[in-house]
């Protein structure tokens, strides 16, 4: 998987995510888990150092439960990692 498609996987079931989400989701079903839903993004960036993969979790995090407020850094830190805005600019 290159980069870009890993980046566009990641955005792809962030995006569901947020879309499922709502505040009292925990309340209306006890078995949902924000951590699990963050786990299942986490997997699709592949081998990342500890580091980032901290910082993308509490990044998916502020994407899943505020896409709109989270958008633009959520991009911009996906194309960092992957180097995907530096892929682009040659194309």
């Amino acid at each position: 998987m290159s980069d870009r498609e890993r980046a566009d996987a990641v955005l792809e079931h962030l995006a569901v995510l947020a879309f499922l989400y709502y505040p009292g989701i925990e309340v209306d079903d006890p078995s949902y888990s924000l951590g699990e839903d963050i786990d299942w993004c986490l997997a699709r960036l592949g081998d990342v150092s500890d580091a980032e993969r901290e910082r993308m979790r509490a990044l998916f995090e502020r994407a899943i439960t505020d896409p709109t407020a989270t958008r633009e850094e959520l991009f911009t830190a996906l194309a960092e990692l992957d180097g995907v805005l530096i892929a682009d600019h040659h194309e």
